[in-house]
């Protein structure tokens, strides 16, 4: 076991407490739920794209351009939220 000082305990507890603070923040709560919604929509739209159509490469193409714009509109929203998250 390593041996840790006062203060190197104490910068910790201090980094895990302004962490808490800042996950409980309303924006970050806000940016998380938006996410978890595209994230669920992603899913849903990939699945009815998976049972509706039938394997060829249409499928494999739509497929494809989902994944594609789903990560695009995540992107802003990881941006911001590791912005805040690095504060």
């Amino acid at each position: 076991m390593a041996y840790q000082t006062e203060s190197s305990v104490t910068e910790s507890w201090g980094s895990v407490e302004f962490r808490a603070t800042i996950e409980d923040h309303s924006l970050v709560k806000s940016l998380q739920a938006i996410l978890k919604e595209i994230d669920d929509q992603y899913e849903r739209e990939r699945q009815s794209l998976i049972t509706a159509l039938p394997d060829t490469c249409v499928k494999d193409r739509a497929l494809f351009m989902l994944e594609s714009r789903y990560y695009q509109r995540r992107e802003n929203y990881l941006r911001e939220l590791a912005a805040l998250e690095g504060l």
